[in-house]
């Protein structure tokens, strides 16, 4: 399993960014939001997902990420040099850490799924989720929580996901505004 963190310190591809980073509170839970701009990249990133392929870093993107306590999800929405929104991402954890309360970190449970610029809804890795299981490093528990939790978030974005693409772009633009220089 991979630890990640907010500030996306260990990805080398990014040679320059913008960070900001305020608190959040949701439906109960605390956590934060942040803003990561990307400045500087050695090269654009590429993935494909939904069928198709999708740049989602190069200079000047940005990426709005939302974790909140005792949610076993980390929201990424991820927003082009013009401030388009091209996907949401949500990673599905181990649990999210708030140790360095400004820079929270999460294990990766593989599984994923994204909500594309069309609105369509896809869980991805569930391949890199059974091979865990399989090479046993993650337990049966694990791969059972990983799944109960996939499960209850495309449920409740396949009722929400406008929701939550309105509040993607509201706290895109309330931190773009907060790191612009005044």
């Amino acid at each position: 399993m991979v630890k990640k963190d907010m500030r996306r310190s260990d990805w080398r591809r990014i040679l320059r960014r913008e960070y900001i980073s305020r608190d959040h509170q949701m439906y109960g839970h605390r956590g934060k939001e942040s803003l990561l701009v990307i400045r500087e990249v050695t090269g654009p990133l590429m993935v494909h997902d939904g069928g198709e392929d999708v740049l989602i870093a190069e200079k000047d993107y940005a990426w709005v990420q939302i974790a909140l306590e005792g949610l076993p999800f980390w929201l990424t929405a991820m927003y082009d040099d013009r401030g388009r929104l091209i996907q949401i991402y949500f990673d599905i954890t181990a649990g999210n850490r708030f140790d360095d309360p400004e820079n929270p970190t999460f294990v990766d449970m593989y599984l994923d799924i994204v909500v594309n610029s069309r609105g369509e809804l896809f869980v991805m890795d569930q391949d890199e989720l059974d091979e865990a299981l399989a090479e046993g490093t993650i337990t049966q528990e694990e791969w059972n929580k990983a799944c109960a939790a996939c499960e209850r978030l495309y449920a409740y974005l396949e009722e929400n996901r406008e929701a939550v693409t309105e509040l993607c772009n509201r706290i895109y633009r309330e931190l773009w505004e907060q790191l612009a220089p005044q």
